[in-house]
């Protein structure tokens, strides 16, 4: 099963926090084939990683859209692992059987740019008369290509320009999750998961990555 990170125009931290997803992953996944970077390519990254270059032009909830569709367009394994740059797993798993996740119902307030496209997702979702949960949980999702191409309409036809998120469509429209807490917090902490996410990426987050996983993964230059 192929792994899929689209990544922006880089981050503050030399991009290390690619780095040490990367190692968490290679060490806990027990099925992967091919790692897709898609956007920009940390210059640690060898030649064994699947690179395309996708510019980052629109809004986030656009470019998460458009980096996707360009690793289905490309070639990508019929269904994939999406994970972030900032996930990093804890257990073994399988990525063909990782199972799906959710927060409960899309709260109908919010507090910021973010929250504004997850509540738009949610109004569109009630007048298609499905549910609304909140699949934005920090671990990894399952995607089905053929099944991804279905938001399309959210992107270019009938809902075109209205600001959504990707995870919470496809979550809602074909999946059936399970409600956990979030795994996001300052230090690191199991979750049913089996993933953790750094609020705060400096500090004691940084040391107890550098402890868990000091080898570099197969898709780092060795002298990097």
């Amino acid at each position: 099963m192929d792994i899929l990170y689209y990544i922006g125009r880089g981050s503050h931290h030399q991009n290390r926090e690619l780095r040490y997803s990367l190692r968490a992953l290679e060490k806990h996944c027990k099925d992967i084939d091919n790692v897709w970077i898609v956007g920009n390519k940390p210059p640690f990254l060898n030649d064994k990683v699947k690179y395309l270059w996708v510019e980052d032009d629109g809004a986030w909830w656009q470019n998460a859209y458009r980096k996707t569709m360009a690793a289905i367009r490309a070639g990508i394994s019929e269904d994939f692992l999406l994970m972030n740059d900032d996930f990093y797993m804890l257990k073994d798993f399988t990525a063909a059987k990782y199972p799906y996740y959710h927060k409960g119902d899309i709260a109908d307030t919010a507090k910021n740019k973010y929250q504004e496209v997850i509540i738009n997702t949610r109004r569109i979702l009630e007048k298609l008369g499905k549910p609304f949960k909140h699949y934005g949980v920090h671990c990894p999702m399952r995607i089905n290509a053929e099944k991804y191409k279905q938001l399309a309409r959210f992107y270019d036809g009938e809902f075109h320009n209205q600001p959504v998120s990707a995870r919470c469509l496809y979550g809602n429209l074909f999946c059936r999750g399970r409600q956990v807490k979030d795994c996001k917090s300052a230090t690191i902490v199991t979750s049913v998961t089996g993933c953790w996410s750094s609020q705060e990426w400096a500090g004691a987050a940084l040391n107890e990555l550098q402890k868990l996983y000091p080898q570099p993964s197969k898709w780092e230059i060795a002298d990097e």
